[in-house]
């Protein structure tokens, strides 16, 4: 039997069990605090049954739990400690209030939006630091394997983090398959895997790039690249569906992703497809070759992006001041990012007239965007001087 955690349990005379968080298909999440240092913290229990982190190598495992924690990187979830209680390992590691990238994305779906484009691209340069301090650990090399939304945590500013290093190996992979009852099959989520993971090949770090390819094209596209998204996930829900579809996944997989270009705004540049493409290549000697050089790439893109939103925050002033012209549409967060932008470029005036006159709701806008946009207005206005029309 594996060990019964409840309230108030206290391992190690250190760790306090509080509440249950979530029980899924790896093990139990717990919140807790850790009495020793005054701080909340997330208590994993692993599952002894399927695939887990500690089935194979007690030694091997523990060691690898140790080089995962010596990161010490801003996005990465910090683990803590693996204790070992009644014959069960535990993973105590930090606590994330802000949950998932998965959570996030099944909240918009049931109010039928999606998340905007200046935080797709920050959270896709959140995760490839994540991994650039992954692959290059002076311990060795730290391959994630099973990369996916629900693998992404936020803390409380919004910031992402890698977590659920539950698959994790240093160094390359030869095959890495598990056999139950349904027959030999690959490790990780089925939607979220390399080419080269459904074959069982050899595995190193560009299978990560791979899976960052499919997030950022599921980010920028609310769709998955290679198979229609109904065959993968509840329309509504984006809950993944089980291990049956793995066959029909390799099949479709075997052809190159379809484009991003017609299915995405007209204010993401071209640049940005030319990216995620590339992390998507089918042969790992394709793909970027290192996590730093995808993110140069990103910044590339990012780059020609803000530029658009900005001559189209521009042409929104030009049109709101005279009526000539086109009419320009920007997201609310778009809009955010525009008047930052005049902000930054010293469109001082532009940014606050904006602002004041767009009539954009940025009630939408998390909590953390709409004290960045005051903060960015109060600015304008303060370097606008008199030229600011508030009337």
């Amino acid at each position: 039997m594996p060990v019964e955690l409840k309230q108030g349990k206290i391992i190690d005379d250190r760790f306090e069990i509080v509440c249950e968080l979530g029980n899924g298909g790896e093990g139990i999440v717990w919140y807790g605090h850790d009495r020793k240092l005054n701080r909340e913290i997330a208590i994993k229990l692993l599952k002894r049954q399927g695939v887990n982190w500690f089935s194979s190598n007690e030694d091997l495992v523990v060691e690898e739990a140790r080089k995962v924690a010596g990161l010490n990187h801003p996005n990465i979830v910090a683990i803590y400690d693996v204790p070992m209680v009644e014959g069960d390992r535990l993973i105590v590691m930090e606590y994330l209030e802000g949950g998932s990238l998965e959570e996030r994305l099944k909240k918009l779906c049931k109010q039928g939006k999606w998340i905007s484009q200046p935080e797709a691209f920050r959270i896709i340069e959140e995760v490839l630091k994540g991994l650039q301090a992954a692959h290059s650990s002076s311990q060795g090399t730290i391959i994630h394997r099973d990369l996916k939304p629900a693998n992404i945590l936020f803390d409380h500013a919004g910031r992402a983090k890698l977590a659920d290093f539950g698959f994790a190996s240093i160094g390359v992979i030869d095959k890495v398959a598990t056999f139950d009852k349904f027959g030999l099959h690959p490790e990780g989520t089925p939607c979220y895997m390399s080419p080269e993971q459904l074959n069982l090949d050899r595995i190193d770090h560009r299978s990560d790039l791979f899976n960052v390819g499919l997030i950022a094209y599921l980010l920028f596209s609310s769709a998955h690249p290679f198979v229609d998204h109904r065959l993968l996930f509840d329309y509504k829900e984006m809950v993944l569906q089980p291990y049956c579809q793995l066959p029909l996944i390799k099949e479709m997989m075997q052809q190159p992703c379809r484009s991003l270009a017609g299915i995405v705004a007209e204010h993401l540049p071209t640049e940005l497809e030319v990216f995620v493409l590339k992390l998507l290549a089918l042969d790992p000697a394709n793909r970027f070759q290192t996590a730093s050089e995808a993110f140069a790439e990103l910044e590339d893109a990012k780059n020609r992006y803000q530029k658009l939103v900005l001559d189209h925050a521009l042409k929104l002033h030009d049109f709101l001041k005279t009526g000539l012209g086109n009419s320009i549409f920007l997201t609310a967060n778009e809009l955010a990012l525009g008047i930052s932008l005049c902000k930054r470029s010293g469109f001082y005036r532009q940014g606050a007239y904006l602002y004041d006159k767009a009539g954009v709701d940025f009630s939408e806008l998390s909590g953390e965007a709409e004290e960045g946009l005051e903060n960015d207005y109060k600015v304008c206005v303060n370097h606008a001087g008199r030229e600011v029309e508030v009337t």
